[in-house]
């Protein structure tokens, strides 16, 4: 699935120097199953706590269109070609004297110690989120240039590249304070298995909203 032309650029995409940030969006996040079939639909941004928001999933392969479906991808260039940037999406309230105001915030991934499933909450702010790159050929993100502990010992290993991950999962699970099938992500190499026995795998992609 390639990203649609669709999908607004609301940045241009200037050069290659490290300092360009480049924007694409307004854009629906596509979840799909990478085992279970059954699992096909989209993220939207669900009340979290105060002014924070959870990505839940909804089933449905149709196009959807709303504002809590409408997410960005802030990124820059660096010499890996992985465009390491942050999902983000935009907060919007009545501000003094009911005038509008939209506050872009942005995804972070947060650690839960007592398992391995990484909770995804975009509170308000303009911190950067988690860096995530965005595959241009198949939509889909990942977490770029890891590396697979699992066979390390005390010799260090020699010539190990580090390789791209995608772990994302949906999970029943607490999601601020209420309970909620949304996304997370399980920390691991790719293919670890989740804690919570609800996770299922899934690719979180990038797909044009539908006409308004």
């Amino acid at each position: 699935m390639r990203i649609s032309p669709g999908v607004a650029v609301a940045a241009a995409l200037v050069t290659h120097a490290a300092a360009d940030i480049n924007v694409i969006g307004p854009f629906a996040l596509r979840i799909t199953g990478k085992t279970d079939s059954g699992i096909d639909g989209y993220a939207w941004a669900c009340h979290a706590g105060a002014a924070t928001e959870g990505l839940c999933y909804t089933a449905g392969s149709g196009a959807v269109a709303g504002p809590v479906y409408e997410f960005y991808y802030n990124y820059t260039y660096d010499d890996t070609y992985t465009y390491p940037g942050s999902i983000s999406y935009v907060f919007s309230y009545e501000g003094d004297g009911g005038v509008p105001v939209k506050v872009p915030s942005f995804l972070h991934l947060y650690p839960n110690w007592a398992s391995n499933v990484a909770l995804a909450l975009i509170p308000p702010g303009t911190d950067d989120g988690t860096p995530l790159s965005l595959d241009f050929d198949s939509s889909f993100f990942y977490i770029a240039l890891q590396h697979d502990d699992t066979h390390w010992n005390s010799t260090a290993p020699v010539a190990e590249a580090p390789r791209n991950v995608s772990n994302f999962h949906v999970c029943y699970q607490w999601t601020g304070g209420y309970w909620y099938q949304s996304l997370a992500w399980v920390s691991g190499y790719e293919g670890a298995t989740p804690q919570n026995p609800s996770c299922q795998s899934v690719n979180l992609g990038v797909e044009s909203l539908a006409p308004s």
